[in-house]
C-alpha cells in the first residue's frame, strides 16, 4: 500500500488525504531520530563545555532544566511535526509538500542545536576575556 502510494505520488497522480497523513507518519521516527540525536549532542555540550565557562561550583543550565526542557521540547516537536501535515491536508492539492517537511526538520534540528551552540560561545568568551561566567 506504501509503495502503491510512493508510485502514485511520482506518477502525478493525487493521493488521498489518508496518503498523505501516511507520507508524514512514515516520515516521523527518521525525524525524530535527527532531531533527539542533534538535541542530545547539545545537551552534552551545554553540560561539559559550558561547565568550563563557570566559576567552579557554578552550574551552567540549572539541573531541573536539564530533565524538564528536553522532555517539553520533545513534546513541542512532535505537536509541531503534526501542524505539517494538517497544513498540508488543510491546503490539500494531492501531493505532500516535501519543502514544507524540509524546512521544518532544519528549523527544529538548528533549534535543537542551540543551547549547545551557546555553551560554545558562552565557553569562547571566557577564553577570550579571562574571566568566568556568574
Amino acid at each position: 500500500m506504501l509503495r502503491n502510494a510512493y508510485n502514485r505520488s511520482n506518477a502525478g497522480c493525487p493521493l488521498s488525504m489518508w496518503e498523505i497523513v501516511r507520507w508524514w507518519e512514515i516520515r516521523r521516527i527518521p525525524y525524530n531520530l535527527l532531531v533527539g540525536t542533534t538535541g542530545i549532542l547539545s545537551l552534552v555540550l551545554m553540560v561539559f563545555v559550558g561547565s568550563m565557562a563557570v566559576k567552579p561550583g557554578d552550574d551552567f543550565e540549572e539541573p531541573m532544566g536539564l530533565i524538564f526542557f528536553p522532555i517539553a521540547f520533545g513534546i513541542m516537536a512532535n505537536l509541531c511535526y503534526t501542524a505539517g501535515w494538517i497544513i498540508d491536508l488543510v491546503l490539500y492539492r494531492g501531493e505532500p509538500r516535501r519543502k514544507l517537511f524540509q524546512v521544518g526538520l532544519i528549523f527544529s534540528t538548528v533549534l535543537a542545536s542551540l543551547p549547545g551552540l551557546w555553551a560554545i560561545c558562552a565557553w569562547l568568551f571566557t577564553v577570550y576575556s579571562g574571566k568566568k561566567l556568574d
